[in-house]
């Protein structure tokens, strides 16, 4: 049996995600760490603020799948949002649920990526879940030529062959590839 392509969101669509999210800081910046770090939805749940070196531009993902530490850099622009994000807190939950204990719930984190998607106005925003902005991160490090064993590690995966289930090229490096062999 055939697997299904991931959903993958362009870059466009990203932008117009988060920019749905605007003025609210915990759901943009949820969003923006599962994006720009590849996280799964459990990872960014349990992401803790000791967890977050923003001088060295890393972050420890604890026990994530597999019960394997793994440390992922942050691009340089979010990585000073993120410092800005945390500012006079020293520990707990990063992302913290209702009157800011504990923290989101899993269903809580699939309705806000939806949400956002639907009020972007994505195509087809009922495949938009949590993991597409993984599958997006993925997929636009690929597009920009870094190599898989990079993503495989960015990633956390154990395996090369999991990490290529959740790559496929942009249609736009596709069509540049045609073009170049029969342009």
């Amino acid at each position: 049996m055939a697997r299904k392509l991931p959903r993958v969101l362009t870059e466009a669509e990203i932008v117009a995600v988060l920019a749905a999210a605007e003025g609210q800081e915990r759901d943009l910046m949820l969003m923006k760490t599962m994006y720009f770090l590849g996280l799964r939805n459990s990872e960014a749940q349990k992401l803790l603020i000791e967890d977050i070196d923003p001088i060295n531009r890393v972050i420890k993902v604890v026990q994530s799948k597999r019960e394997k530490d793994r440390l992922v850099p942050m691009p340089p622009g979010f990585s000073e949002e993120l410092k800005g994000w945390i500012a006079g807190r020293q520990e707990g939950p990063l992302f913290s649920g209702r009157d800011g204990k504990g923290q989101l719930s899993d269903r809580h984190i699939r309705r806000i990526v939806k949400h956002y998607a639907v009020k972007a106005g994505v195509r087809k925003p009922d495949e938009v879940h949590p993991h597409t902005l993984r599958h997006s991160y993925a997929t636009h490090m690929q597009d920009q030529g870094v190599p898989l064993t990079v993503i495989q590690n960015l990633l956390g995966h154990e395996r090369i062959e999991t990490t290529t289930i959740y790559l496929h090229l942009g249609i736009g490096r596709m069509k540049e590839w045609v073009d170049k062999v029969f342009g």
